[in-house]
């Protein structure tokens, strides 16, 4: 019996859907040619139809794939808004784009994301159909999933979760365990029916710079700091995750009048201009405000040479913990999204089922608070700073 995720009025319509969707599978679907290699794949198509915080650390799995097969040809499925992430990837043969209106933050109508959804899938069909895969992954266990391709491209075995609908479609169906989990622990679960085995311990995150990137360019679209910085990121794709503005201008305060560091507030929105106004006067030519002004390649090189990053849980954390020391702080979240980093992360957060849970990666150190938005957490963050 499959466990749907969502409130009954979500899960209801799937239900319905997937009894349809079941017939077909049996009647046709499944009875298709499945070939496959299980030794020599020849290709495999990933499916994140998510966020760029998806984007960036599902191509982690990239080379455990290639490591385990070399001469596989990966092809991805994302959207549009992940191009960034993608397009200079060495370990992918080609990015094909849908984008899910369901994942589709961009501010327009409701209408506007499903024709959006409708036309890039028509243009998408036909370049999925250039080529026979040996596996459909999907990663996504929540909404989005992209299992309505399968009716219309050559797979050998498809393999994806089943509690956001379309699981009939799938050659094995998988569900997320009871309690907490890491997401990367469901892609090893995947790549497990591939023959490939893995831990968090193994994962090493990596970002391609785009050639050209450097900071000569980038001063010409924004003036450098001349002393030590830290990059701020105070928004996150989920508003809910987002701290305050005060909170985020009592800390630069604090950081500002304690230590001889330069800031760079870094973001899309007016969120940083709205933390610069409650910033005390005599501290405002230290800071910087880049926001929609440079690049996640251009935040990648600054990010080499800066101290501390401080994110909420967003792409920017997984980003820059890749390149420097990072303090992020987590908003009703928890252990699923603990990042995969290179450089040590002090990680603030007030989900309770996350307390003491083991984390394979020795170079995360977390602390729970009641409050994330408190003196508590602004003393955690200054203090770790200035000790460091």
């Amino acid at each position: 019996m499959r466990k749907y995720c969502g409130t009954p009025r979500e899960t209801i319509p799937l239900k319905v859907m997937d009894f349809f969707v079941d017939i077909y599978a049996s009647l046709f679907f499944k009875k298709r040619p499945r070939n496959y290699s299980v030794t020599s794949p020849k290709r495999v198509l990933i499916a994140s139809l998510g966020h760029l915080g998806d984007a960036l650390t599902v191509t982690y799995l990239f080379p455990i794939i290639k490591k385990k097969y070399p001469d596989i040809s990966i092809d991805l499925l994302a959207p549009s808004w992940c191009a960034p992430v993608n397009e200079h990837n060495p370990y992918i043969d080609r990015t094909i784009y849908i984008d899910h209106y369901q994942t589709n933050r961009r501010k327009i109508a409701g209408r506007e994301k499903l024709a959006q959804f409708y036309n890039t899938f028509r243009a998408a069909i036909p370049l999925l159909q250039q080529h026979s895969y040996d596996y459909y992954i999907d990663i996504r266990y929540s909404d989005a999933v992209a299992h309505f391709v399968l009716p219309f491209i050559k797979t050998g075995r498809a393999l994806g979760f089943a509690r956001r609908g379309l699981g009939g479609l799938l050659d094995v169906e998988f569900d997320v365990p009871d309690g907490e989990f890491h997401h990367f622990d469901m892609y090893f679960m995947l790549l497990r029916e591939m023959g490939i085995t893995g831990t968090l311990a193994d994962v090493k995150p990596y970002f391609p710079i785009a050639p050209g990137v450097t900071t000569g360019h980038i001063a010409e679209k924004i003036t450098l700091p001349t002393a030590p910085y830290l990059m701020v990121f105070p928004e996150s794709g989920g508003e809910q995750k987002q701290l305050s503005a005060a909170f985020w201008a009592a800390v630069l305060n604090d950081l500002l009048a304690k230590t001889g560091y330069n800031v760079m507030l870094c973001g899309q929105t007016a969120l940083s201009q709205q933390i610069l106004v409650q910033v005390e006067a005599p501290f405002r030519n230290r800071i910087m405000d880049t926001s929609g002004k440079i690049n996640i390649h251009e935040l990648a090189l600054l990010s080499q040479q800066a101290t501390y990053a401080l994110t909420l849980d967003s792409f920017p954390e997984h980003l820059c913990s890749i390149f420097c020391k990072t303090i992020t702080v987590y908003k009703s979240v928890g252990y699923p999204f603990f990042p995969l980093a290179n450089l040590p992360v002090y990680l603030i957060h007030n989900h309770k089922a996350s307390i003491g849970l083991p984390f394979e990666r020795n170079n995360v150190e977390t602390v729970y608070v009641k409050h994330p938005e408190s003196a508590e957490v602004k003393e955690l963050i200054v203090n770790r700073i200035i000790n460091h």
